[in-house]
């Protein structure tokens, strides 16, 4: 655990020196905050809840650009710095640098995330704001950005140029998102339904939603793991092959 945590504080610290960090932040920040209060202030002020289901609704697709640029530099930056053939040899389990690396990430995500609390927190000025959706919405945000984050960081561990990295992992999530629509497009309803269960987007809006399905959560459990595995061997296959 001790070294996780030092990877993680090395992670998360190495988020405030990088300028791309602060940009593709502010941009999440300026970006959610026109959002809600062009569409979702007004549209409180004129019914009788306050409530954020728009917001939510819109932030898988605010995640499409936001992870992957968070996680396109964990791995493709050390290896074209040539930094990674030295933390392969720490002795440090790969394990270890991983999730280290994934939690600093997850973190950083977290604090920005925290900085949009002002949204329902100006809501409650505009009427009974039903908090229960509201801290579903932001714990199924942080399910969704850990299982963006884990295909993004191995997708990161597969090239060395971090805006290859970027633009897979974009077009990976895209088709995540887009799955049920494309299945309903291609497929027979039969199939649909099952291809579904398959996309994060469907588990973080029942989440959103204030319902705490154990289904869902063991689906972002098992989509982090899936792919932090994945990670995990391309590491040992670098260390393998020097």
């Amino acid at each position: 655990m001790h070294d996780i945590w030092v990877v993680t504080k090395r992670e998360f610290r190495s988020y405030f020196l990088s300028p791309i960090a602060y940009v593709v932040g502010a941009i999440f920040l300026l970006y959610g905050s026109y959002e809600f209060f062009q569409f979702i202030f007004l549209e409180a002020g004129r019914s009788a809840e306050a409530r954020m289901n728009t917001y939510f609704g819109q932030l898988p697709i605010y995640f499409l650009v936001l992870v992957p640029a968070l996680s396109m530099r964990l791995w493709s930056e050390e290896r074209k710095l040539g930094t990674l053939e030295l933390l392969l040899t720490f002795p440090v389990r790969n394990g270890s640098l991983i999730l280290g690396k994934f939690f600093g990430a997850l973190l950083f995500l977290a604090v920005l995330l925290g900085l949009t609390l002002m949204y329902p927190i100006t809501l409650t000025t505009l009427g009974n704001l039903d908090w229960g959706p509201v801290i579903g919405g932001y714990a199924g945000a942080l399910l969704l950005g850990a299982s963006y984050l884990a295909l993004g960081m191995f997708l990161s561990s597969l090239s060395r140029d971090q805006i290859i990295a970027l633009i897979v992992t974009v077009v990976a999530l895209l088709l995540m998102v887009r799955l049920p629509a494309i299945a309903t497009y291609f497929l027979p309803k039969s199939f649909v339904e099952p291809l579904m269960v398959l996309s994060p987007v469907t588990h973080f809006m029942s989440i959103a939603r204030g319902v705490i399905d154990m289904a869902d959560i063991v689906f972002y459990a098992a989509f982090v793991a899936l792919f932090l595995f994945l990670n995990s061997i391309v590491l040992e296959y670098r260390k393998w092959v020097g």
